[in-house]
């Protein structure tokens, strides 16, 4: 089975071994030393092209819409897609055969719970 990364960055994947779940801070964290069992390079980056509009004031508040107006079609060659949450949404939006698209499941970040290290896995964007 063929998987290609089009987020703008490199996917590591940490097993359960490695990583833990800390409630205090509601993050999967690594734990000290974890390394990735694999890692997918990127193969690029999809773009959901999304328009801004202004909205009416909340209080005072200026709110602005969000329209999606579009995305970058899929690349063939590859039976799975990792894409972002926003390309995904973009997708779907869209009406693109959503069943080679995934997006990943879990992040896992450092011990301190600041920085993304990877994930978990991916998972379908339904």
């Amino acid at each position: 089975m063929t998987i290609l990364n089009f987020t703008p960055h490199s996917l590591n994947f940490f097993n359960s071994d490695d990583a833990s779940f800390d409630a205090s801070i509601r993050k999967w964290v690594a734990k000290d030393g974890a390394t990735p069992f694999a890692t997918i390079p990127s193969s690029g980056m999809l773009s959901a092209k999304i328009d801004t509009v202004d909205g009416d004031p909340v209080a005072g508040i200026p709110t602005f819409v969000k329209k999606v107006t579009g995305c970058d079609p899929l690349p063939a060659g590859s039976d799975v897609v990792v894409v972002s949450a926003l390309y995904a949404a973009a997708a779907a939006k869209s009406g693109l055969d959503m069943s080679r698209i995934y997006t990943v499941a879990d992040p896992v970040f450092s011990p301190d719970g600041r920085t993304v290290l990877g994930c978990r896995g991916i998972c379908p964007a339904i």
